[in-house]
């Protein structure tokens, strides 16, 4: 987020705020949107609209960015506006670090015991409670559907055994196939590779592709972090209307 001031300080992402969003093209870059969102409504919002929220130190340091702002504030009032930064708390269980990302910007939930990924029923990311159990995804040369289920860590240790490693989403094509998969699921949610991120301390990174997490806050420093809390897809229903 930054401020009136223009320095730049971090809030949860479930608060609303106005926010920036850019253009890579065009006679206009910025664009200050006078509507208050949560940090993934915004980001939506822009990709839908614009680019993205805005990101990168050159677009910040800007002057025509500086400038725009000051027009803002002093055109509608001083206020904190949302921009594409974000403090990263997930991560997949094969160790990669990709950027990209896809959770449901409606799917905000303040709940520090949900720190492991699923899909979701519009194909998007939310998260729930590791000892649940769901069915799954393994990987290895190709996506596998596994249908029994499972708690998270037994099917993190059934894809180890048995092909490579739960599964892991680098770009918007693997995301595709993941929806094309679910539909075969006799369940509602299916387990994705990613998980939460005990460490609090981690640095903030900016991302055109990344997004911050949309289901959980950073467990308060007097309560224990939990480590057996994940990310599943949730089976899409297709309806043939008419």
């Amino acid at each position: 987020m930054i401020n009136p001031s223009q320095k730049l300080y971090d809030r949860r992402c479930s608060r609303s705020r106005k926010f920036i969003c850019y253009n890579e093209t065009g006679d206009h870059k910025y664009f200050v949107i006078d509507e208050l969102k949560n940090w993934l409504q915004a980001q939506s919002y822009c990709r839908e609209h614009h680019t993205d929220l805005i990101s990168g130190i050159t677009h910040i340091n800007s002057t025509e960015f500086k400038e725009r702002v000051e027009e803002f504030n002093d055109q509608h009032g001083s206020s904190n506006l949302w921009i594409g930064l974000f403090r990263e708390i997930w991560s997949w269980s094969d160790g990669k670090n990709f950027s990209f990302r896809h959770w449901d910007p409606d799917s905000f939930e303040d709940e520090a015991s949900k720190t492991c990924a699923m899909t979701t029923s519009n194909g998007k990311w939310s998260s729930d409670t590791c000892t649940d159990q769901k069915p799954f995804y393994c990987y290895d040369d190709k996506l596998i559907l596994i249908k029994e289920s499972k708690t998270w860590d037994d099917a993190l240790t059934y894809c180890r055994t048995n092909h490579r490693v739960l599964v892991s989403i680098t770009d918007r094509h693997q995301q595709r196939w993941v929806e094309e998969r679910v539909k075969m699921a006799d369940t509602e949610f299916v387990w994705l590779g990613m998980r939460y991120t005990c460490t609090l301390d981690l640095s903030f990174r900016v991302s055109d592709h990344s997004v911050c997490n949309p289901n959980l806050v950073p467990p308060k420093k007097t309560v224990r972090c939990e480590s057996d809390l994940a990310v599943a897809m949730k089976r899409w229903r297709v309806v043939q209307k008419g």
